[in-house]
């Protein structure tokens, strides 16, 4: 099973189908196989007119179900409870969510089908109560099914926009050779400080640079989590060969990082962001070079 499946495991002890009765479906199956292109058109035609549906999608969402009409009679009733039905069932979640749906007009499509198939059980005299209960919870596990997996993707989403708003929070920027700069702005907390130290170190290693300038002119607040997280920064750098400097430290940074007993160490700050170049400029060399050129 592949990561992030959910298993068939989860949902048996609250199903706990017998064989017994899921071979009524099966046997049920094959006595109604004969009016399965009916019970597909019908089907595609209360998709055409039912007004979850716009005209934008009824028919991408008929030729999902038309790709695939052979496979999806037989998910249905072969009544294979297993992790197959499961993946089965999540990954036609997926593919109507990807095409554009609501959760709602995913439910709607997916069981209308189950409909027109209990309406051909009756019409067949099949329909004990035995074979009604048993078609009915496997129903009502398919809706589950959806329902986890419509919760897996959205927490997905969720996931993925926060790791790209933690990159865009974090645009380490190579200003000169050798020099970089990560301006902060806003609240820092243990999770951000936690992916700006890794993007940090991960840009330091891939350019090799000398000098480091974090600028928290843009930051209001550092707690002792994210002052520590600033000095651990700064302490990797330095075994890294890189040299950190701190800049835009406003009065209540200062002062708190003093309340705090934070040990700068290695830490050269600076109070705005001119001053912070002059000094990564001297340590590479640059503002000697920049004066001669001057002279001459």
């Amino acid at each position: 099973m592949k990561k992030g499946e959910i298993s068939y495991s989860r949902y048996a002890p609250m199903y706990m189908f017998t064989e017994e009765r899921l071979e009524l479906i099966r046997q049920a199956g094959r006595e109604i196989a004969e009016a399965k292109e009916e019970i597909f058109e019908l089907f595609y035609d209360s998709l055409r007119l039912h007004p979850t549906f716009s005209e934008q999608y009824n028919e991408i969402v008929i030729e999902r179900f038309a790709q695939d009409q052979e496979g999806l009679w037989q998910h249905i009733l072969e009544a294979k409870m297993d992790d197959e039905f499961v993946r089965y069932r999540s990954q036609l979640v997926r593919d109507l969510l990807q095409i554009g749906l609501a959760f709602e007009a995913c439910f709607t499509a997916i069981f209308a089908l189950h409909e027109f198939i209990e309406l051909k059980f009756m019409e067949y005299n099949l329909a004990s109560l035995d074979l009604l209960q048993t078609f009915k919870r496997i129903c009502s596990l398919g809706a589950l099914i959806a329902i986890d997996t419509f919760n897996q993707e959205i927490n997905q989403q969720l996931a993925d926009q926060n790791e790209m708003l933690m990159q865009l929070s974090t645009p380490v920027t190579p200003i000169w050779e050798d020099i970089l700069l990560l301006p902060i702005v806003g609240i820092v907390d243990s999770i951000r400080a936690q992916t700006i130290m890794s993007a940090v170190l991960q840009e330091i290693a891939e350019r090799q640079a000398k000098v480091f300038i974090l600028d928290i002119s843009g930051v209001a607040i550092v707690d002792t989590a994210v002052a520590n997280y600033f000095i651990r920064v700064s302490k990797a750098a330095w075994l890294m060969g890189c040299k950190t400097i701190l800049s835009g430290i406003s009065p209540a940074i200062a002062q708190t990082l003093v309340e705090l007993g934070v040990d700068t160490g290695r830490l050269s700050t600076r109070s705005n962001m001119q001053d912070a170049l002059e000094r990564a400029f001297s340590w590479t060399g640059r503002a000697v070079l920049e004066k001669r050129k001057q002279k001459g």
